[in-house]
């Protein structure tokens, strides 16, 4: 593996200081044969009672209580760190040799996912099993000449530096303790034979086994736009300034988009990832969005462009990585090399620009590896999270971009670990590129916060007006360079805030709708809400059954894919007369990311920033009066409105303001101040006017300085 620098194992331990790749690999290798130590135990080896070990009349000690990993970190805390013969040379004295083998021991024997448990326990080990683990790593120490243990393994600068990649480290002995378990190509042998002969004999099998891993891609070279988007002839603003930003600094970087919808900034962060990649500054991206449909959407428009980031005779990767992938037709049908032999080539009956090589995707835990990823947000913040694995994870996202969409839908516990992840990219010197809709002053201060705290610098988001907007922001070590984003007219967007009290009053406009010939939808905050009402307007008989739809999260996946289609040909851009007196009920799967476009809307009331998003989805293109869609020109439907399912507004609102009305959607959206808040300031505009309001929007409910009422105290 550090021959062949499989996952930059090699470029790690030459950070560490082992610049030799003959030495760096025989260090791996010998610290590789202290992962299974553990084996050692009476306990362990009594799960195979054969009566050659002459263990028939003792007590069977229960090994499942304390796992191998964990027994070998105990063996070398409690006997091993006492035997000095068994460490590299190294001028290091004694004492300080042992400190620093103190600090690989659980990079190794940790090999199953978690650090190994500290534990003083011993009954595991009689002495002759001590004595024979003692025995097998001093043969093992005579196998490799080259390792020693380097003084500034031992200095601040170089445990500093240690425990940031220990976490690559540790996730290449995982790697390499599967790949050496999988006995096709290490078939078990009972045979006695020297170490340096069975040594002799995996070396050679090792040549074969590491074929198993996929060679790395080579990126191309980034050219113009029109490499990765050939239907794009004349770039929006925002990705014009995607296109001349400065991007060749050193170390870590983030960007911040924030632009209406339809400013192109999917484009654009692509665009940037591609030049940073070409700037020998990663390898690959990983794109996270919020959800499973937002994902799967996504996966689709990256199946036609991410092949131009890498070289033609290339074999790279996409991967699509949630917990329901399997069930994505699609993505089953770009697996190649099914049988995870490594040495196949790709299926050529596949559709190669849709290929993702078997030994990626039979694991979420390795998903992260492959070159390019799109898949749910939460898969990358696993990576900080204490889950299992979550250092392949951080192999995964090591040398890559992650690029964030629809940040503005982290609630404020998804905001921290996602400030957690932009601080660990920081710190292993990775480009992280963010996009929203709308961020308030807070959110943006916390995520520059988190990238300055990773790049142990001190670097404040400044301070933005409510004509700011829309902004790019790129934060290097160094500076912060915060910039103004032109608008394109066709963008611009006003929508009139209607609003209504009643269930009744709702359903009421869904009949004069269906009535007009208008397609509505009607946006509620829970799954029960949105079947209630359905059920509701079957039996009314205000609309017709075969044009009623429901939507929600609660679907099997199956079928939630089967509607979602069904959603995109009745409400999509390319719908014309089948839209016609359409009904949909739906929950928040489509408020990001599906590219519908409704005559009107219902929304329950929900923060700002999602009734923002839903906005969205209300006459979203130009269209006649019959629904068809234009070039351009104007929209011939009447004046968009979004009519806003509230309370009767209350100027000191109690403390149930929210809950006597909307029960479910109280529960939803806990923090019922900015539910106020919001009911407040839309309100007072009337009106949703993007590019212009979306600042005042923002800060007026989720600015420092907002007037809470005192009811909701409780809540905040």
């Amino acid at each position: 593996m550090v021959i062949n620098n499989i996952y930059f194992i090699d470029h790690y331990l030459k950070k560490l200081g082992i610049q030799d790749k003959e030495q760096a690999a025989q260090f791996f290798a010998w610290i590789l044969c202290w992962h299974d130590i553990g084996k050692f135990a009476h306990s362990f080896q009594q799960l195979y009672r054969h009566e050659a070990l002459n263990i028939f009349n003792e007590p069977t000690r229960h090994y499942e209580k304390i796992a191998h990993t964990t027994l070998g970190y105990m063996l070398w805390n409690s006997w091993l760190s006492e035997c000095p013969e068994l460490f590299p040379p190294s001028s290091l004295s004694v004492r300080k040799s042992k400190r620093v083998m103190a600090l690989w021991m659980p990079v190794t024997t940790g090999h199953h996912g978690r650090p190994p448990e500290a534990i003083q326990e011993l009954d595991h080990f009689r002495q002759q099993d001590k004595d024979a683990a003692r025995d097998f790593l001093l043969r093992i120490k005579a196998l490799f000449p080259l390792i020693t243990l380097p003084e500034a393994w031992d200095e601040d600068e170089g445990i500093d530096q240690f425990q940031q990649l220990s976490w690559f480290i540790s996730a290449a002995v995982v790697l390499a303790d599967w790949t050496g378990s999988a006995s096709r190509y290490f078939p078990r042998t009972a045979e006695k034979m020297p170490v340096d002969t069975y040594w002799q004999q995996a070396l050679a099998k090792a040549q074969t086994a590491i074929t198993l891993f996929p060679s790395a891609a080579n990126v191309s070279a980034f050219t113009d736009i029109e490499t990765l988007f050939p239907f794009i002839q004349h770039p929006t603003p925002l990705q014009q300034k995607a296109l001349e930003l400065d991007i060749n600094v050193d170390g870590a970087q983030l960007f911040i988009l924030e632009d209406v919808t339809g400013a192109g900034k999917t484009e654009a962060a692509l665009i940037l990832a591609h030049r940073l990649m070409a700037a020998g500054k990663a390898q690959g991206l990983y794109f996270g969005l919020p959800t499973m449909a937002t994902a799967n959407a996504m996966f689709e428009r990256m199946a036609n462009t991410w092949l131009a980031l890498y070289q033609p005779d290339s074999r790279p990767s996409l991967i699509l990585a949630h917990s329901a992938r399997r069930l994505m037709d699609r993505f089953n049908q770009s697996i190649w090399s099914v049988t995870l032999s490594g040495t196949e080539e790709p299926d050529e009956a596949q559709p190669y620009s849709q290929g993702c090589a078997a030994w990626f995707a039979d694991s979420n835990k390795k998903a992260l590896l492959a070159e390019v990823g799109v898949g749910t947000l939460d898969q990358a913040m696993m990576a900080v999270m204490p889950f299992k694995h979550n250092n392949l994870r951080l192999l995964g996202l090591s040398n890559k971009i992650l690029l964030a969409d629809e940040i503005h839908a982290c609630d404020a516990w998804m905001s921290r670990i996602l400030e957690g992840l932009i601080e660990r990219q920081a710190s292993n010197g990775n480009a992280t590129i963010l996009l929203s809709a709308t961020l308030s002053q807070q959110q943006r201060d916390k995520l520059v916060a988190a990238f300055s705290r990773g790049v142990r610098r001190s670097v404040q988001a400044p301070l933005l007006g409510h004509d700011d907007y829309p902004w790019l922001t790129q934060v290097t070590q160094t500076e912060l360079i915060s910039q103004r984003v032109d608008t394109r007219k066709e963008v611009e967007r006003c929508v009139d805030i209607g609003w209504l009290h009643s269930e009744e009053a709702c359903l009421e406009r869904i009949g004069e709708a269906v009535e007009k010939g208008n397609c509505i939808a009607w946006i509620r905050n829970s799954v029960d809400d949105a079947i209630r009402i359905y059920r509701q307007l079957q039996l009314s008989k205000v609309v017709a059954t075969e044009n009623l739809l429901l939507f929600h999260s609660r679907f099997a996946f199956h079928d939630r894919q089967r509607i979602e289609s069904q959603t995109l040909n009745l409400f999509g851009k390319q719908s014309g007369a089948q839209r016609a007196g359409k009904v949909i009920i739906a929950t928040q799967v489509i408020e990001q990311s599906l590219d519908i476009d409704c005559d009107e809307m219902i929304s329950d009331l929900a923060p700002v920033d999602l009734l923002i998003q839903r906005a969205g989805r209300l006459q979203r293109h130009i269209r006649d009066r019959n629904g068809l869609v234009k070039k351009s020109g104007q929209d011939e439907r009447e004046t968009p409105v979004l009519r806003i399912l509230a309370p009767e507004w209350d100027d000191a609102p109690r403390e149930n303001w929210l809950s006597s009305a909307m029960r479910n959607s109280a529960y939803v959206y806990p923090d019922h101040g900015r539910m106020w808040l919001t009911q407040r300031i839309l309100r007072e505009q009337g009106t949703i006017r993007m590019p212009q309001s979306a600042r005042l929007l923002i800060e007026s409910v989720y600015g420092e300085d907002v007037n809470m009422p005192v009811g909701f105290a409780k809540t905040e």
